[in-house]
C-alpha cells in the first residue's frame, strides 16, 4: 500500500513539475525575453546561448539560431521567429508526451487491487492530455503560419516598363507593363513536421494596381489615372501583362505604381520618361497694318538647326526623328509678356495637325508693345516657351509748352503736344508717306493730375487723340479745377507699358495784369459785438514786379474792417507781386457793433473785395480803402473783385429779477410773489419758458408760464406761487426761478434765481404776545409798588 501510494505521488508531482515547465515557457513575457536573447545572439552583440542552459530542459536540445554571416538581419529575424515557434511546438510536443505517460500510469493504478485512484483523477488527467495535444496541434499550425509569413517577401512583381504617349484625340496615355518575377518556396520546418514536402506555388492572386501622385508634387497620394484602379485576377510564374491608363492630370512625370497583393502594399516610384516631338519657330516678325501693331510667328515640325540657337539659346538642337509620330495633334500657339500674360489675339490658335517637316504662319494683333515676347507652344499637355527679342521700339511724344490763363474768371490751362519719334529701322527706299505711318501714334489718352496724390485735376478729365502723325502737333485746353503751380502730364497709348508721366511748371499767361481774388470761407455769420475772418487768395499771372491795392466795396458803414498777413499779423492796405511770389494768403477781419437795427439782423448783407492796381484806384477813389458804388461799376473794374456776404446776428440774452427774494409764511400758508422777465439782449426772442426748480413734495403756479415774444430791452411781469405741503415743518426752504429760450437750435438759459422761503408755527405769534403783555403788566407793578413805598 505504501509503495503504491508512493509511487501516486511521484507521479502527481512529476506531472505538476511538467505543467509547470509548460506554464512558465508559454508565459509571453517568457517568450519576448527568449526571442530578444536569441535575436541578440545571432546578431553578435551576445555570445551564442546555449539554449538547454538558458531553457533548462536537460533531457533535450532545442535548435540553435543560424548565425551565418551570410545572411540579412531581415532573414535573420524571420529565423529567429521561426526558430522560437518550433521551441513552443517541441515543448507542447514534450508536454503531451508527459501527460499520455502520467494517463497510462493512473489507469494502471486504477486497475490494481488496492488502488487509490479515483475515476475523478484518471477523468482530470485525460482533459488534460486532451489539452496538451490541442495545444501541440495549435503550435504546428501557428509554426506552419509564421513560417509562410515570414516568406511573403519571396513573392515579387517587378515594373519591366512604362510609356507615355497620346491617343488620337488628343488624351495623354500611361501604360505599364508588369511581370510575376516570383519563384516556388519550400517550407523547411513546416516539411519536417508534416512529415511531406511542402511547396508553395509562385502564382499571385487578386493584384490591384493604381497610379498615384508623388507626395512631393502637390496632393498627397491622390490617384491621378482613369481607371483609378486595375484587377489583374491571377498573373502566374514568369507572366506579364500590359495595363492601360489615362493620365487625369497634367504635367505629371513622376508617380507611384501601387500593387497590393497578398495582404502587402508595394509601392514604386517611376519616373515617365517621354520622347516628345519637338515644334521649332523659324521666325518672328513685328509689323504695322494701320493703326495695329501685328506679330507674324512661322513654325516647323522639327528643329531648325542654327535657327534654333539664335531665337533662343537654351532650345536643345537634337532631333531624333525615330522617336517621335509623324504628326502631332492639337496644337496652341499664344503670345506673352514677361509677366506670362496673353498680348496677342487671338489669344491662342490652335493648329489641328502639324505633319513631321511642315510649316505653318500664325499671325497675331499685339495688344501691348514689348520689345520682348515669348512664343508659348502648347502640345501633348506640355508648354514650350520661346523667347523672342524684337526690335525696340522708338515712339515718344514732346511736351512743347504748358500755359496756365484766365477766361471770365475761370482758370484754364493749355498743353501743346508733338510727335517726336525716330524712324524705325526701315528700307533705304521707304517713302516719306510709309515713315510717316510707321511712326504715327494712335489712341493717345491725356490727363493732368495733382502732383500730390495723383487726382485728375482739369475739366474735361482726359483727352483723346485718335492720331497724332510724325512730326505733327496738337493744342489741348483744359479747365482747372484746382489752381496749382506745376502738374503732371498723363500720356497713355497702346504702344506703352504704363502710362508716360511727366512733371511740368505751368508758364503764366494774362492779357491784362490781373490778381485774381478768391475765399474758401465767402458767406459767414458773425454775432453783434464780435468779427468776422475771411480767408483771401490772390493769384497773380503776370510774371512782372508790380503793387496793387486793397479795397472794401459797399460795406455797411457801421462795420469796420482791415486786411491783415495771417503770419505777421500786420494791417496791409496794398500788397506786392514779384516774380519769385506770385500768389499771396490775406485775411480779411469785418468788425460789427455791439447795437445794430434790427431791419439788418439775420439778413444777408453783400459786399466785394477788389484788388486793382494804382491808376484804377486813383480813378476809383474812395476813403480809407473803403468804396461805395453802383453794380454797373462793380461789373466795370478791370481788377480782381470777389463777392463776401455777411449776415449779423444778434445775441439772445434773458435776466430774471425778483424783488424780494426772502418770504415769510405761516404753516398752511402760500407764498404770491412777483418776478420780472427781461430780454437784454440784441434780439428779438419767443417762446420764453419759465422753469421752477422746488422740492418734488412742494407744488408752484407760474404765470405766464410761456412768454410768447419779447423785444430787445423789453420786460414783463411773471407771477410765482409756491405752495408747500400740508405736514411741511418749520424751517427754511430754497426755490430756484429760471427762464429759457431756443434760438437757432441752441438753448439759452437766464442765471437762476434763488428763493428763500421761511416757514413758520400757526402759535408762535400768540405766544410772543403774551409774553410782551406780561412784561409790561409786570412793569406796571413795580412802578406801583416803588410809588407807595415812597410814599410811606
Amino acid at each position: 500500500m505504501d509503495k503504491i501510494k508512493k509511487r501516486w505521488e511521484n507521479t502527481w508531482l512529476e506531472r505538476r513539475k511538467e505543467e509547470t515547465y509548460f506554464r512558465f515557457f508559454n508565459l509571453p513575457v517568457f517568450q519576448l525575453f527568449i526571442l530578444v536573447l536569441i535575436f541578440m545572439s545571432a546578431t553578435g552583440i551576445l555570445p551564442s546561448i546555449d539554449p538547454p542552459i538558458v531553457f533548462a530542459v536537460p533531457t533535450e536540445e532545442l535548435p540553435s539560431v543560424n548565425s551565418s554571416n551570410g545572411k540579412t538581419k531581415d532573414e535573420q529575424s524571420r529565423q529567429i521567429l521561426i526558430e522560437v515557434e518550433h521551441l513552443k511546438m517541441e515543448l507542447a510536443e514534450k508536454l503531451m508526451k508527459k501527460k499520455l505517460v502520467d494517463l497510462e500510469n493512473l489507469k494502471s493504478m486504477m486497475m490494481e487491487e488496492d488502488n487509490i485512484v479515483t475515476v475523478s483523477e484518471v477523468n482530470t488527467a485525460e482533459e488534460a492530455y486532451e489539452r496538451a495535444v490541442d495545444e501541440y496541434e495549435q503550435a504546428k499550425l501557428t509554426l506552419q503560419q509564421v513560417e509562410l509569413e515570414s516568406l511573403k517577401d519571396e513573392w515579387h512583381i517587378t515594373v519591366e516598363k512604362t510609356r507615355l504617349y497620346e491617343s488620337a484625340d488628343g488624351r495623354e496615355l500611361f501604360s505599364i507593363t508588369l511581370r510575376n518575377s516570383s519563384s516556388p518556396v519550400k517550407l523547411v520546418e513546416s516539411s519536417k513536421v508534416l512529415g511531406r514536402e511542402i511547396i508553395i506555388s509562385a502564382q499571385i492572386d487578386d493584384i490591384f494596381v493604381s497610379i498615384k501622385e508623388q507626395d512631393s508634387y502637390g496632393a498627397s497620394g491622390a490617384t491621378i489615372t482613369e481607371p483609378y484602379e486595375r484587377r489583374i485576377e491571377t498573373l502566374k510564374e514568369g507572366e506579364s501583362v500590359t495595363l492601360e491608363f489615362e493620365l487625369i492630370k497634367e504635367n505629371v512625370r513622376d508617380v507611384v505604381v501601387e500593387l497590393k497583393y497578398s495582404d502587402d502594399i508595394d509601392q514604386k516610384n517611376i519616373h515617365l520618361k517621354q520622347e516628345d516631338p519637338y515644334i521649332s519657330v523659324v521666325s518672328a516678325r513685328r509689323y504695322k497694318e494701320g493703326d495695329r501693331r501685328r506679330l507674324e510667328v512661322v513654325v516647323t515640325y522639327g528643329v531648325v538647326k542654327g535657327e534654333a540657337e539664335e531665337i533662343d539659346p537654351g532650345v536643345p538642337t537634337g532631333y531624333s526623328e525615330g522617336a517621335t509620330a509623324q504628326e502631332i495633334n492639337n496644337i496652341y500657339v499664344s503670345i506673352k509678356d514677361d509677366t506670362e500674360s496673353i498680348i496677342g489675339f487671338p489669344y491662342e490658335y490652335r493648329i489641328p495637325t502639324l505633319k513631321d517637316g511642315q510649316e505653318k504662319t500664325l499671325d497675331f494683333e499685339l495688344r501691348r508693345n514689348v520689345d520682348r515676347l515669348t512664343v508659348n507652344l502648347k502640345y501633348l499637355d506640355t508648354d514650350h516657351p520661346y523667347n523672342i527679342h524684337l526690335e525696340e521700339d522708338t515712339r515718344h511724344i514732346s511736351i512743347l509748352s504748358a500755359k496756365k490763363f484766365r477766361v471770365d474768371n475761370q482758370m484754364m490751362v493749355t498743353i501743346q503736344l508733338k510727335n517726336t519719334s525716330t524712324t524705325e529701322a526701315m528700307s533705304s527706299d521707304a517713302t516719306p508717306e510709309e515713315i510717316a505711318a510707321a511712326n504715327e501714334i494712335r489712341s493717345i489718352y491725356v490727363s493732368l493730375l495733382d502732383v500730390t496724390d495723383d487726382t485728375n485735376i482739369v475739366k474735361p478729365y482726359e483727352e483723346k487723340i485718335p492720331v497724332l502723325g510724325y512730326n505733327e502737333t496738337v493744342e489741348l485746353t483744359f479747365q482747372l479745377q484746382k489752381d496749382v503751380e506745376s502738374l503732371k502730364v498723363s500720356l497713355d497709348y497702346p504702344e506703352l507699358d504704363e502710362p508716360d508721366t511727366r512733371l511740368i511748371y505751368l508758364q503764366k499767361e494774362s492779357a491784362l495784369d490781373v490778381v485774381n481774388v478768391s475765399s474758401l470761407r465767402f458767406s459767414q455769420e458773425g454775432n453783434l459785438g464780435s468779427s468776422v475772418t475771411y480767408d483771401l487768395t490772390l493769384d497773380r499771372l503776370a510774371e512782372t514786379e508790380n503793387t496793387f491795392q486793397l479795397r472794401v466795396i459797399n460795406l455797411l458803414n457801421r462795420l469796420s474792417f482791415e486786411f491783415q498777413d495771417p503770419e505777421t499779423q500786420s494791417r496791409q492796405s496794398q500788397v506786392k507781386f514779384t516774380q519769385e511770389q506770385s500768389k499771396r494768403n490775406l485775411s480779411l477781419i469785418v468788425y460789427l457793433p455791439e447795437e445794430l437795427d434790427a431791419s439788418y439782423l439775420d439778413s444777408t448783407l453783400e459786399f466785394y473785395v477788389a484788388v486793382i492796381d494804382e491808376a484804377e484806384a486813383n480813378e476809383l477813389g474812395g476813403v480809407n480803402n473803403r468804396l461805395d458804388l453802383p453794380a454797373d461799376r462793380i461789373a466795370g473794374i478791370q481788377g480782381g473783385v470777389e463777392r463776401f456776404e455777411l449776415i449779423p446776428k444778434g445775441v439772445p440774452e434773458i435776466e430774471v429779477f425778483v424783488p424780494n427774494a426772502f418770504q415769510t409764511i405761516k404753516i398752511g400758508e402760500a407764498v404770491e410773489m412777483t418776478a420780472t422777465l427781461k430780454n437784454i439782449g440784441t434780439r428779438d426772442l419767443v417762446d420764453i419758458r419759465m422753469l421752477v426748480d422746488v422740492n418734488t413734495d412742494w407744488k408752484y403756479t407760474v404765470i405766464p408760464e410761456v412768454v410768447s415774444t419779447l423785444e430787445r430791452n423789453e420786460e414783463t411781469e411773471i407771477q410765482l406761487t409756491l405752495s408747500p405741503p400740508a405736514d411741511i415743518g418749520v424751517g427754511e426752504y430754497q426755490a430756484k426761478l429760471n427762464a429759457e429760450v431756443t434760438v437757432d437750435n441752441r438753448k439759452f438759459e437766464a442765471r437762476d434765481r434763488s428763493i428763500t422761503v421761511q416757514v413758520e408755527s400757526q402759535t408762535q405769534m400768540s405766544v410772543t404776545t403774551l409774553l410782551f403783555g406780561a412784561l409790561i403788566l409786570l412793569m406796571i407793578g413795580i412802578v406801583i409798588v416803588t410809588i407807595r413805598i415812597s410814599r410811606r
